[in-house]
């Protein structure tokens, strides 16, 4: 039941996306062949107003095929012609505004479900961020994302809902001495026995755990719709700069990609969420669905940042980028995103068998 709550989430973020290019679009009296949900072999399909409606039998989110948006020619390779309907026969700043209109939707629909979650509230959780290798923790086979909930050393216990400060606290008392440790793994709730160290490696605690508390306090409607619109930018901010990051660390340190999550870490994480609780489950949707949107706004090829960049070119030399050099260009970036998922995708299987 998990996975299907998973591939049903995942899909309509991506259907999300189609959506702001079909209704912006429509806005513009842009004409649309086909809105789709779901991806090829087609189920059935309806034809209203000059756009056919589908349902597909791959049920991962949709896609939107607009008149022109590919060249001047359609899929049977006859050609377009150039008309109101014609994207590319729009002005550029309409076509920038079809073109980021997905990347708009995924932060809306970031924003709201993060006001949901401030409405009901999370349980704060003293959360397992990161395990040091061959540190205490790492031996004992405990792993990022695990929930403490229980703590006890000698007579003392700490129990749920545990501050980071307490639990510092309680191990730096316990020194070289054994910390028992209650962790929640998804519905799974197991005990570990850890020994302290007192010179630990530098940048390392005394048991190797990098900690931080999950949790959200719950606010009224209206504060709910503001510290979600702050929270997704703060996401927007921090996912923005971790990409760029990322994208200099790969080629000055190509070992930080081994820490990228591709699309079968995405569902293992997301299963990890939803074993926890429905709400996390949700908060985790929203932070996809922003990350979703940062990359898809990067100037990559294939991607819509990548097609906003050649309409910015378009605008300063006052004429369009060559059909055959696009071509080219996108088909170049996406022949690299097939292969940045392939790797990243080995990684996570790897990482599954490990």
């Amino acid at each position: 039941m998990d996975i299907v709550l998973i591939i049903v989430g995942l899909s309509v973020l991506i259907l999300v996306h189609e959506i702001g290019h079909f209704v912006s679009a429509k806005f513009f009296g842009i004409g649309v062949e086909e809105f789709g949900i779901g991806f090829p072999p087609r189920i059935f399909g309806k034809k209203y107003k000059g756009t056919l409606y589908s349902v597909n039998a791959l049920p991962f989110g949709g896609f939107v095929k607009i008149i022109g948006e590919d060249g001047d020619e359609n899929e049977k390779g006859n050609e377009i012609k150039k008309d109101s309907l014609n994207f590319s026969s729009q002005k550029i700043w309409k076509r920038v505004i079809v073109l980021v209109a997905g990347v708009s939707m995924n932060i809306i629909a970031g924003w709201i479900i993060f006001s949901a979650v401030f409405m009901v509230g999370v349980p704060t959780k003293l959360t397992i961020i990161d395990v040091s290798s061959n540190s205490p923790a790492a031996i004992a086979d405990i792993k990022a994302n695990d929930f403490i909930v229980k703590a006890t050393y000698s007579t003392k216990t700490l129990e749920d809902p545990i501050q980071t400060k307490d639990f510092i606290s309680l191990v730096k008392e316990a020194g070289e001495n054994n910390i028992t440790l209650t962790l929640q793994r998804g519905k799974e709730v197991i005990e570990k026995t850890l020994q302290g160290r007192i010179h630990p490696p530098e940048g390392q605690g005394s048991l190797g755990l990098g900690l931080g508390e999950s949790g959200v306090e719950r606010k009224s409607f209206f504060g709910s719709l503001w510290y979600g619109a702050t929270y997704t930018w703060d996401i927007i901010r921090m996912t923005t700069i971790g990409f760029f990051d990322l994208i200099v660390k790969i080629f000055s340190a190509p070992g930080m990609v081994k820490n990228v999550a591709g699309p079968v870490g995405i569902v293992v994480i997301a299963k990890q969420a939803a074993d926890i609780g429905f709400v996390y489950f949700l908060q985790l949707l929203a932070l996809i669905s922003i990350n979703l949107a940062v990359l898809n706004l990067l100037p990559f090829p294939a991607l819509d940042g990548g097609r906003v960049l050649l309409l910015a070119i378009e605008k300063i030399k006052g004429s369009p980028v060559s059909l055959r050099v696009q071509s080219y260009i996108n088909m170049a970036g996406f022949f690299l995103l097939i292969a940045l998922m392939l790797f990243v995708t080995f990684q996570d299987v790897t990482k599954l068998f490990k």
